[in-house]
C-alpha cells in the first residue's frame, strides 16, 4: 500500500467502486449467484464517481518545471551560472549519443551513398524481373513444341512397327 501522500475520498470510491466492478464481472462470467447485482453496483458506484468527478475544481496545474527545470530553461545538474534551451540540452545530449556510438559525417555520407546504390539496383532488377518472365515463357513454348515433336515421333514409329516386313526394309534403305 502506498505510505506518502493522503487519502481522499474520491480516490477511494474511484478503487472501490472499480473492484466491485471487476468481482461482478468475475460473478457473472462464471455464472456464479448475485454477480448481475454486484456488477450493476459496481457500475453504479463508478457512474456516479465520475458524474462527481465532472464537477470537481482543480487545485491548479502542477509545477513540471521542478521535475524537469530544463523546461524553464534552467539546468537539471548543480549548474547555476549558465542557462541552457531544451534545444541545446538536446543537441549537446545527441552529439554525445552519436560520438559515443563512433557515428561522424563521413559515415552518414557513406551511408546516404549505399541507400541510394541500393535505390539503383532495386530499379534496375525491376528490368531484370521482366526479362525473367519473357524467358519463362519462351521456355514453356518450347517445352509445349518438344512435347509436339516428340508425339508426332512416337506416332511414325509406331506406323513403322505396324508395316509389314517389306516395307520396313524399303525405309532402312531409304534411311542408310
Amino acid at each position: 500500500m502506498a505510505q506518502e501522500g493522503k487519502i481522499t475520498i474520491t480516490n477511494m470510491v474511484y478503487g472501490l467502486g472499480a473492484a466491485i466492478v471487476i468481482v461482478g464481472a468475475l460473478f457473472k462470467i462464471q455464472h456464479w449467484p448475485y454477480g448481475s447485482e454486484i456488477l450493476t453496483l459496481g457500475m453504479i458506484v463508478e457512474a456516479a464517481v465520475f458524474t462527481y468527478s465532472a464537477f470537481e475544481r482543480q487545485k491548479g496545474d502542477l509545477d513540471w518545471s521542478l521535475v524537469y527545470p530544463e523546461l524553464t530553461g534552467g539546468s537539471s545538474s548543480a549548474k547555476a551560472g549558465k542557462k541552457e534551451s531544451p534545444e541545446g540540452i538536446l543537441t549537446k545530449k545527441l552529439d554525445a549519443l552519436l560520438k559515443e556510438a563512433q557515428i561522424d559525417g563521413a559515415l552518414v555520407k557513406s551511408l546516404g551513398e549505399n541507400i541510394k546504390n541500393l535505390n539503383a539496383t532495386a530499379s534496375s532488377m525491376d528490368g531484370s524481373a521482366g526479362a525473367t518472365n519473357r524467358y519463362n515463357e519462351e521456355m514453356t513454348k518450347a517445352t509445349a513444341q518438344m512435347e509436339s515433336i516428340n508425339n508426332l515421333y512416337k506416332a511414325q514409329l509406331e506406323v513403322l512397327i505396324n508395316k509389314p516386313r517389306s516395307m520396313r526394309n524399303q525405309l532402312k534403305m531409304q534411311l542408310s
